[in-house]
């Protein structure tokens, strides 16, 4: 369903401050000026909000990552946004966030960090998929290919082209438990050493974890409320409420949330 005029601006300005918010954690690692912009899209509930780095040609399409003063790492990232099913919320449709070696825009990834919340049954909404070869991996996963003839897409896709590793979906969590873009700049510093000025970086990566903890799990009790009132009467000692009722629970939200 397309927005109205006044919907499409407040779903904007909200998407400007999630925008402002990743600008502010990629500052602290950022080795080069970047512009993260946002842009009006369609998707299959109606218009959506597109956050990206500038597409301009004097402008990176990747953040790059330092390590002793060398580029090693290339960040890049797309998120798309869209009210919640309530309308009142503004929600990610599907976020990825890739990294690249040598801060190149063009390589190839090393890994992606992705959240699909329209996904396949079969397969998790929020995943890594890693970039590697390691021929124990591709080769089961061929043998699971080549004898799926109920999909057989999947077999033609196998004597086409083989099986890659980087087609695997690594389960993370979900849709409300999965990372946020400071985790994975976070694991990032660890593993790769980087150039960061951690006293600051420390702070703003607590801030930031609560702030997005909170959120989910703000998220998570819309799910759940029934969860939520039990442990509030249960384990905190709250009176039941007088005179509310319960909400509803959206059953076909309900399948999703049971899923990976």
């Amino acid at each position: 369903m397309a927005l109205s005029s006044a919907d499409e601006k407040l779903l904007e300005a909200k998407a400007d401050e999630l925008a402002w918010t990743l600008t502010d954690a990629l500052e602290y690692f950022a080795d080069n000026d970047f512009v993260l912009e946002t842009v009006i899209a369609q998707s299959a509930r109606g218009n959506s909000i597109v956050i990206q780095f500038a597409q301009k040609e004097d402008l990176p399409k990747v953040v790059k990552l330092k390590s002793r003063g060398w580029p090693v790492l290339g960040l890049g990232m797309k998120i798309n946004c869209t009210w919640d099913s309530q309308g009142k919320h503004l929600a990610v449709e599907k976020s990825s966030i890739r990294v690249m070696p040598y801060g190149s825009d063009t390589e190839a990834p090393l890994f992606r960090v992705e959240y699909v919340k329209e996904q396949d049954s079969h397969r998790p909404s929020s995943h890594i998929h890693v970039h590697a070869h390691r021929d124990e991996f591709t080769h089961l996963m061929g043998f699971a290919s080549k004898f799926d003839v109920e999909r057989t897409k999947k077999v033609r896709n196998y004597f086409r082209r083989g099986t890659r590793l980087s087609e695997l979906h690594f389960p993370t969590g979900g849709h409300r438990f999965r990372p946020c873009l400071e985790d994975v700049l976070e694991m990032l510093r660890v593993e790769f050493k980087l150039d960061v000025d951690n006293s600051k970086w420390q702070q703003h990566l607590r801030t930031a974890r609560e702030n997005w903890r909170r959120t989910q799990l703000a998220a998570a009790v819309r799910d759940c409320p029934d969860e939520a009132l039990r442990v509030l009467v249960d384990e905190y000692g709250m009176p039941e409420p007088i005179g509310w009722t319960l909400p509803e629970f959206d059953t076909a939200w309900q399948k999703k949330f049971a899923r990976s």
